[in-house]
């Protein structure tokens, strides 16, 4: 059976690499920001320091938890991004496999009727 639709099947492609490329950018964006968000806690807490104004590990423990929330909101809103593109090109060649599977079924029954 011939395969119909090659411009549906790349766009279905792409779709796909997109979905799979903002997902590994979403996790690295997300371990980043906890990252970044932990040093600029220490770098606050070691300037407070300097200064006489030390607060303990608490600028850190503010970063942390800073970078975590910042961390978990960007994992949801990159995951169900990344799931969605995913999803999209899955549908697609869902239609298109609807199709021929329907078009396969028509032949075999007109080959049954004759």
């Amino acid at each position: 059976m011939e395969k119909r639709y090659k411009i549906l099947r790349l766009i279905g492609s792409v779709y796909k690499v997109i979905g799979i490329v903002a997902g590994v950018i979403t996790v690295i964006g997300a371990i980043g920001s906890c990252a970044l968000s932990a040093i600029g806690g220490s770098a606050m807490d070691s300037l407070f320091s300097s200064y006489g104004n030390s607060y303990g590990a608490s600028g850190l423990f503010s970063g942390v938890l800073s970078g975590v929330l910042l961390g978990g909101m960007i994992l949801l809103y990159g995951g169900i991004t990344a799931i969605s593109l995913y999803a999209l090109g899955e549908g697609i060649y869902l239609f298109i496999d609807l199709e021929e599977n329907t078009r396969a079924t028509v032949a075999l029954l007109q080959q049954k009727k004759e």
